[in-house]
């Protein structure tokens, strides 16, 4: 498992006609194709901030972390996600009055963004599933030494799955089976500790396919752990890491409009 701690990134600022922004790195590197996972930070969090509708090639989650925004029609505050199959179209993202910020995860890094509607062309097929939920942490905290596990979507067949930990001071929880294309955990309330190590608020690790489950353990003020697992690798355009990994690493295609800065790690992408 690759677990990075908050306290271990660094905020990269962008600006944009509407305001500052930025992005933080995590895992991997946005911006380019290998074969590596991907996950990071968006920072909009002005006014009117807002991501045009587009896709990618690869599937991914959005998990969205602070402000207020829609998702296409659906309103998504803290914190909600949104699992989108490769090439299916989703947006626009807009903030409103107070902007967004959300992490990106992918299993595999994006070829790019691929704006609609003037991508059609560039689609294998028709769009795939477009899956939101959200994780209601509005309950009262599970006892001391208690875990509470709760599932944020139907049962989808491939392996795709998110799930909501919460634990009480000290509880203990050991991840689900990683019997998909790979898991994110993601710490949205408080801190854990797995191997000596303390991973605080939106920390985030990753488990490979058939990797051993983590176990985790919460600190004094008890944890909200977010689990979210990737589908197995099948015929579905953008499914397998094996074919994706014969891309161009030079055919990446950035943003639209990007500012200057974001050629080579776009924000939002």
């Amino acid at each position: 498992m690759q677990a990075v701690a908050s306290t271990e990134t660094t905020k990269i600022p962008l600006i944009h006609p509407e305001g500052t922004g930025g992005r933080t790195d995590y895992i991997g590197s946005p911006g380019i194709i290998d074969e590596k996972p991907q996950a990071f930070l968006v920072d909009r969090m002005f006014p009117g901030a807002e991501i045009a509708p587009h896709f990618h090639d690869v599937d991914q989650y959005q998990v969205v972390v602070g402000g207020y925004c829609n998702m296409g029609k659906k309103a998504a505050p803290p914190v909600s996600f949104q699992y989108a199959d490769a090439y299916t179209p989703y947006g626009p993202i807009r903030g409103k009055e107070e902007g967004f910020s959300f992490f990106t995860l992918r299993p595999i890094a994006s070829g790019g963004f691929f704006p609609m509607p003037g991508s059609r062309q560039d689609m294998p097929g028709r769009a795939g599933r477009n899956i939101s939920a959200h994780f209601d942490r509005s309950g009262p905290a599970p006892a001391a030494g208690q875990c509470e596990e709760v599932a944020l979507m139907d049962e989808q067949g491939d392996g795709v799955d998110a799930r909501g930990f919460r634990l009480g001071a000290g509880g203990l929880m050991t991840g689900p089976a990683s019997d998909g294309g790979g898991q994110y955990y993601l710490i949205c309330e408080g801190e854990v500790t797995h191997n000596g190590k303390t991973l605080p608020q939106w920390s985030l690790a990753h488990v490979q396919p058939g990797e051993a489950a983590p176990v985790m353990q919460a600190g004094p003020n008890g944890a909200d752990v977010l689990v979210l697992q990737f589908s197995r690798p099948s015929d579905r355009p953008g499914s397998n890491p094996a074919e994706l990994a014969k891309r161009d690493p030079a055919a990446y295609r950035s943003r639209p409009g990007a500012p200057p800065g974001e050629t080579a790690a776009p924000l939002g992408s």
